[in-house]
């Protein structure tokens, strides 16, 4: 599987990395003195309600390039260590740090990779790299010598005066690299980057390579229409997606961007390998035509669903929660095949009556079969018919979801569409509300 490095039009650069078909995966992170299946209640409250400032894709860390690293050496994670990742890009010739995010940021939106990892292990990506000890939750999960990306938004914490914010990577087990993009923050915005509103769509699938335009290869790129007037998206400065490879046959990577503008030189939003079917939530820029572009590198089917969009005329402002909380975990009693589980997320770990979206960051653990989830608004009259989370049998899986409450019931229906059982987790990241 492919880490994307830095690349240019005429050339990719990318580590690549040779992988063993996987039956079994590390268990997600357990909440400490919490029974399985209880909520756990967040431990610093919620950031004030902020508007969002897309960045596209750009490069914060990468630890196997003294370049982009903020030690000035290429260097592993070590077990049970918290690295602080400063929000901020690097330059050697002067050495200088450029921040990405102002002081006064709330939260951020990251693209987080495992990749050259020595042990079945865990990431978990939060606010502040001086809180002690292991974290309670878990934000992806990996293999010995897989590579795995998850989408998540986090807390910021500050760091002094003309200084970036910070965020911090916790590492469970072995030693790992860690590549970090940062798609974007909540906080103010400026002349040149406007903060948007946030808005839920139904969601609604917008490209499925396996129905229209076949199978894609190295090189190929595919557009989708996302601003539309027949998705409720006419709006949209950005879009929120999920991104899925669907039973790719090699190792690859996707990066999506503004159908009027240009490949980014670096950063991934996917990553795939042979054989295993893989989503992740993506945060793009709209080109001025209503499109996107995905870039493909491997041979993979590609399904992008549309979730919601971000805009001038949209209602909702984000909070994130300071301290990630776990909401559901079914270890004690697995998640039988094609059942929907009904998660009550409203006046749970702080979250307000007036809350009408919510971030989790999903997981599957121990799957008996290969299946799907689907993650929607309880009184949205039905499932959606899109997908959140792909998962194959004995395949620990997280990514991060999106999700209407719904205007009556306030609660969040999970889908699982598998011939087996299966054991579900559910962490809450934050909500919007109307602002």
């Amino acid at each position: 599987m492919r880490a994307r490095s830095a690349m240019t039009t005429a050339a990719l650069t990318a580590l690549v990395l040779t992988l063993p078909v996987t039956t079994a995966s590390a268990a997600p992170a357990p909440a400490p003195g919490t029974a399985p299946g209880t909520a756990s209640a967040g431990t610093g409250g919620a950031t004030a309600p902020a508007a969002f400032v897309s960045l596209g894709i750009r490069r914060l860390l990468d630890t196997r390039s003294y370049r982009e690293n903020p030690t000035g050496q290429a260097r592993k994670l070590q077990p049970g260590e918290n690295f602080p990742v400063p929000l901020s890009t690097w330059k050697s010739h002067p050495p200088r740090e450029l921040p990405e995010v102002p002081a006064d940021a709330t939260a951020v939106v990251v693209n987080v990779t495992a990749t050259n990892t020595t042990e079945d292990g865990y990431l978990t990506v939060r606010r502040d790299a001086d809180l002690p000890g292991a974290p309670a939750t878990s934000t992806l999960n990996f293999k010995a010598g897989e590579t795995v990306s998850n989408t998540v938004t986090v807390a910021v914490a500050r760091r002094g005066a003309n200084t970036s914010p910070q965020i911090s990577v916790y590492n469970n087990a072995g030693t790992t690299d860690v590549v970090v993009d940062i798609l974007g923050y909540y906080g103010p915005g400026t002349s040149t980057r406007p903060a948007e509103r946030y808005d839920n769509v139904m969601p609604i699938r917008v490209t499925d390579t396996r129905v229209e335009g076949g199978r894609l290869g190295w090189g190929s790129v595919v557009t989708a229409g996302v601003a539309r007037d027949s998705l409720g998206t006419y709006e949209a400065t950005s879009v929120l997606l999920n991104v899925t490879a669907v039973d790719p046959s090699t190792e690859g990577f996707v990066v999506a961007y503004p159908s009027d503008g240009t490949l980014p030189i670096e950063g991934s939003h996917l990553n795939y390998g042979p054989g295993r079917t893989v989503a992740n939530q993506v945060v793009v820029p709209v080109g001025a035509d209503g499109g996107i572009k995905l870039f493909n590198t491997g041979s993979t089917d590609l399904v992008v669903d549309v979730i919601g969009y971000y805009g001038p005329w949209a209602h909702h402002l984000y909070s994130a929660v300071t301290e990630q909380s776990r909401l559901l975990d079914t270890r004690d009693d697995g998640q039988s095949p094609f059942s929907t589980h009904r998660l009550q997320v409203t006046g749970v770990a702080g979250v307000p009556e007036n809350a009408a979206t919510v971030t989790l960051n999903m997981t599957v653990t121990e799957p008996q079969a290969a299946g799907h989830l689907e993650v929607y608004a309880a009184d949205q009259g039905g499932r959606p018919g899109t997908s959140n989370l792909n998962f194959n049998a004995g395949q620990t899986v997280a990514n991060g979801v999106t999700a209407d409450q719904g205007g009556v019931q306030h609660a969040v229906d999970i889908y699982h569409h598998s011939a087996g059982r299966s054991q579900l987790i559910a962490d809450l990241t934050g909500y919007f509300v109307q602002g």
